[in-house]
């Protein structure tokens, strides 16, 4: 089965968040070619990780921070 939803090691609490594949510009910005890469859709979040695990995972650019956020995060 698969799920969209996973817990995201920023955005804190118990609960999960959704993530979807990384957009071909946000891909770009990491100058990576890679699609097994996802990233955490709640507001101001710049969390992304391999499908599978958060190992490998890290933060997009400050300019691709999600709408809705604080900019104080």
């Amino acid at each position: 089965m698969f799920f969209k939803d996973k817990h995201c090691p920023t955005c804190g609490g118990s609960g999960t968040q959704v993530f979807t594949p990384l957009k071909p510009e946000e891909r770009k910005a990491l100058g990576t070619h890679r699609t097994d890469l996802w990233r955490c859709t709640a507001a101001g979040c710049r969390w992304y990780q391999p499908w599978g695990h958060q190992a490998g995972g890290g933060r997009l650019p400050e300019e691709l921070q999600n709408p809705g956020a604080d900019a104080s995060v």
